[in-house]
C-alpha cells in the first residue's frame, strides 16, 4: 500500500511527529509512525514477533478468545 497525496502531506507536515487518522465511516483512530519508530517502539517493549492477524482485514478476536 502506497502513501496517497493527501497523506504524504500530513506526513510531511507531522515532521517527527505519529499522523492520527480517523475512519470517517467508524470513527475508529489510527496512527501512522514511522518505520523506524514502530522498530523502536517495538525492541522497547521486547517484541520478538508480530501476530500475523494484526495485518488481516477482517473482524478482531483478542488471542485469549480464541
Amino acid at each position: 500500500m502506497n502513501l496517497t497525496p493527501d497523506l504524504k502531506q500530513a506526513v510531511e507536515r507531522a515532521g517527527d511527529e505519529p499522523v492520527r487518522l480517523e475512519d470517517p465511516e467508524t470513527h475508529l483512530a489510527y496512527v501512522l509512525v514511522k518505520e523506524e519508530d514502530y522498530r523502536k517502539l517495538r525492541e522497547a517493549f521486547g517484541v520478538e514477533k508480530v501476530d500475523p492477524s494484526f495485518f488481516e482485514f477482517g473482524e478482531f478476536v483478542p488471542l485469549d478468545e480464541r
